[in-house]
């Protein structure tokens, strides 16, 4: 599942780069403040990448609160994209990244589960 998490980033990562090309008009927003948020976000998603890619060194390792510490920041590097849009009056907040960002939060949320139920069985012994 953190496999599952790390190409969805790894995926809105793609995307956002390649939308910093074609960046949508938005009203009163101008092009140079659109482009520095898509690539903002662009790095957020790379940063929730690299978090769950740490997720998974902390797993093979057993350390599983580190583990929940990382799925936590990855979800928080998604919100982060959002807020920044949300600074901006103007701008709206596209549809396929809500999506996106749905989708990504809700692998963070099964995997912080999974850390979960595997923190709990370690610690009954």
């Amino acid at each position: 599942m953190v496999n599952i998490g790390i190409a969805n980033a790894s995926d809105t990562y793609a995307y956002l780069s390649s939308q910093n090309s074609q960046v949508p008009k938005s009203n009163g927003t101008s092009d140079t403040t659109m482009k520095n948020v898509y690539k903002l976000c662009a790095s957020k998603y790379s940063y929730a990448n690299d978090s769950l890619k740490s997720t998974l060194q902390d797993l093979s390792m057993e350390n599983y609160d580190y583990a929940s510490m990382h799925v936590m920041a990855a979800s928080d590097y998604s919100n982060a994209c959002h807020n920044a849009f949300k600074r901006y009056r103007d701008m709206d907040y596209p549809t396929v990244l809500k999506v996106r960002e749905d989708g990504f939060n809700h692998i963070c949320a099964v995997v912080l589960g999974i850390v979960d139920q595997l923190y709990s069985i370690d610690n009954r012994f």
